[in-house]
């Protein structure tokens, strides 16, 4: 997937790493709910972000029970599978806004691209469902991304 390898990745550290991702993309889309003084925007942002908490809650509850006892310091090169970007997002300007949509919309291609990898790679065939409906959510997150930048 565009050269993305997770050799020598385990499931229980790509499923850490794809949590981290969810809880990052959830703080993100709720500060931007909260920022935006667009109604219609906010809506949007604040169904993304409780979309984005379900599924940190959803990976999380699969670790505890698949992997009790697992827990991972995760590195700035693992955290870059998933995430473009720090943390935090300015909206002050339309200008700043536009590069905030640019680089979520390139946070969700590189989680979506990371989920398609791993739902390639994995031997769990009870997981694929998963890996592929996250994958198709990440891309569908980042066309609507990239309509909002545009407007």
């Amino acid at each position: 997937m565009d050269g993305l390898s997770l050799r020598g990745l385990s499931l229980e550290k790509a499923l850490a790493i794809a949590a981290y991702g969810e809880s990052v993309a959830a703080f993100r889309y709720r500060a931007l709910a909260e920022r935006t003084a667009d109604a219609p925007l906010r809506a949007v942002f604040e169904e993304m972000a409780d979309e984005e908490r379900g599924h940190h809650e959803m990976i999380q509850a699969l670790l505890r029970k698949e992997f009790p006892g697992e827990d991972f310091i995760l590195s700035e090169s693992d955290k870059e599978l998933v995430i473009v970007g720090s943390r935090a997002l300015d909206v002050s300007t339309p200008e700043a806004f536009r590069r905030t949509m640019e680089l979520l919309h390139a946070s969700e291609l590189r989680t979506g691209r990371f989920y398609a990898a791993l739902h390639d790679t994995t031997d769990r065939t009870d997981l694929k469902p998963m890996l592929k409906e996250m994958a198709d959510e990440c891309f569908d997150h980042a066309g609507r991304l990239k309509e909002l930048g545009n407007d």
